[in-house]
């Protein structure tokens, strides 16, 4: 059974640009949540990519994927990352 509706913020950990996904540390839960591309949120025309040491929000569910303990549902950028997409915090919380 998963958990739905966990969120916290972190770190991009790792991120792999040519296979689309990487990990991000959260900041208050001290769980590694797996990423794929497709749960970046991005406008239309922006490509959905992360850096390592960008900072994120992290909608995420457990159990998680390929060995880590979570697995992101949601992610959004709270600061720009070269070739990332961007998302104003208030953005994040209207």
């Amino acid at each position: 059974m998963s958990d739905q509706g966990l969120q916290d913020t972190g770190v991009v950990k790792t991120w792999h640009n040519e296979e689309g996904w990487g990990t991000v540390a959260l900041d208050h839960v001290g769980l590694t949540v797996w990423v794929h591309y497709r749960h970046i949120v991005a406008g239309p025309t922006e490509y959905r990519s992360l850096a390592q040491g960008q900072r994120v929000r992290c909608h995420y569910e457990v159990p998680g994927q390929d060995g880590y303990p979570a697995r992101a549902v949601e992610v959004i950028a709270l600061l720009p990352g070269p070739g990332g997409v961007h998302q104003s915090p208030t953005a994040v919380n209207p």
